[in-house]
């Protein structure tokens, strides 16, 4: 929740977590759900996102992030 501090949302909750094993070594697919509130519009926000991690010696090396955009332009209209 941390990483998303820098969001115009304010995110409350993250759940309904997926992971996926890549047939390519190394590489693991998550899909998750993220739930807040937009403090410029009062509005709800909720969004999914597919994210494709790549971990080498026990470490992050790459982190890939598909969302809703349209999730976003709605909560922010």
């Amino acid at each position: 929740m941390e990483w998303f501090g820098g969001y115009s949302m304010i995110l409350h909750s993250a759940d309904n977590l997926i992971i996926h094993k890549s047939t390519k070594p190394g590489v693991i697919i998550l899909e998750y759900e993220v739930h807040g509130v937009v403090h410029t519009t009062n509005k709800l926000y909720d969004n999914r996102f597919c994210s494709i991690i790549t971990i080498k010696d026990r470490k992050i090396i790459h982190w890939r992030d598909y969302m809703d955009s349209l999730a976003v332009v709605l909560a922010t209209s």
